[in-house]
């Protein structure tokens, strides 16, 4: 039981010494982590809260005014390279996000919270996981040729 209370401190101490080390911009806004595409950073008056997008969300650091996760396919990470780890579930590589079944061109997961709702494109298209959306099948790396499942 120590134990737990323990390793609760130690993440709580680490996660603020993180915050702690991240210099606000500006006196106010949302920043992105130079480093983790998933964690940003929310300035009030010049002090840094460390903050995680939802598992499979990233950090649309478009605009500072506004506190936005977005799917991957919308946002360009550049040298964000990191992610937190994966929570996955059946069907689901990451709690949140639109993925591919796998062997199918056709079929995909919206995933929510980690609940898969199974779509399908319409005929002729294939899902397209660089773009999060169906598209016709000469458009999609590995689909042009093959058949949709």
């Amino acid at each position: 039981m120590i134990g737990i209370y323990v390793a609760l401190f130690l993440t709580v101490i680490c996660s603020a010494k993180v915050a702690a080390e991240f210099k606000c911009p500006n006196n106010s806004g949302y920043y992105p982590d130079p480093e983790q595409c998933d964690l940003y950073y929310e300035c009030r008056k010049g002090v840094a809260k460390e903050k995680l997008c939802k598992d499979g969300m990233v950090f649309n650091d478009n605009n500072p005014l506004y506190e936005r996760c977005d799917f991957p396919f919308l946002v360009s990470c550049r040298d964000r390279v990191y992610l937190q780890e994966a929570k996955p579930s059946e069907n689901c590589p990451r709690r949140n996000g639109i993925f591919a079944k796998e062997g199918s061109c056709k079929t995909f997961f919206q995933c929510t919270d980690g609940a898969a709702a199974k779509m399908s494109c319409q005929n002729g298209l294939a899902f397209n996981p660089a773009a999060g959306t169906c598209q016709w099948k000469y458009l999609v790396p590995d689909c042009g040729q093959q058949r949709a499942r």
